[in-house]
């Protein structure tokens, strides 16, 4: 996450003081306020047959590590076109919102600091996956036995809707 010293609008050194209560850096002469707001990021649950599509991801953070597509949300996109524009990025699959999951908060310490995660529960129509070289290593559906643990503990009550038929 970036760290400003200097104002980024009139390059003034800036100063910390209190804030709408909280500790902030700020400029003492055009008052600008580093608020640091968590990024938002969109992030999709996609399924097709009763399967999980994850993306291996190619980059840090995380790098290695099987997840669900997600990305950032653009200026002028809402958070809906944002995770289907990720979902087909990054696996070149498309697919239909079927809910709102849920919004939460999340800490990345690699890169990105504090971020806004809206996440969304996808159904997939896709047949055939074209991963996104420059960001994923690979991408595939899995079945729920073979879901990385973590994924339950994140997404536990969507995978047994899926496991339901509910979706």
């Amino acid at each position: 996450m970036k760290e400003y010293n200097y104002c980024p609008i009139c390059a003034t050194p800036l100063q910390t003081g209190m804030i709408e209560g909280k500790k902030r850096k700020y400029c003492p002469e055009c008052a600008f306020v580093d608020y640091k707001n968590p990024l938002p990021v969109a992030l999709a649950v996609a399924v097709k047959d009763k399967k999980f599509l994850l993306i291996k991801r190619g980059i840090a953070p995380k790098k290695g590590m099987w997840g669900s597509p997600s990305g950032f949300i653009e200026i002028g996109e809402t958070p809906e076109e944002a995770c289907l524009r990720e979902l087909k990025e990054e696996t070149g699959a498309s697919g239909k919102i079927v809910k709102l999951i849920g919004v939460t908060r999340r800490e990345d310490e690699e890169i990105y600091g504090d971020m806004l995660i809206v996440k969304y529960l996808v159904k997939v129509d896709a047949e055939e996956l074209t991963p996104a070289a420059d960001e994923v290593e690979d991408a595939r559906f899995f079945d729920i036995a073979e879901l990385p643990s973590y994924y339950f503990e994140l997404f536990g009550d969507v995978i047994e809707q899926v496991q339901n038929e509910e979706v």
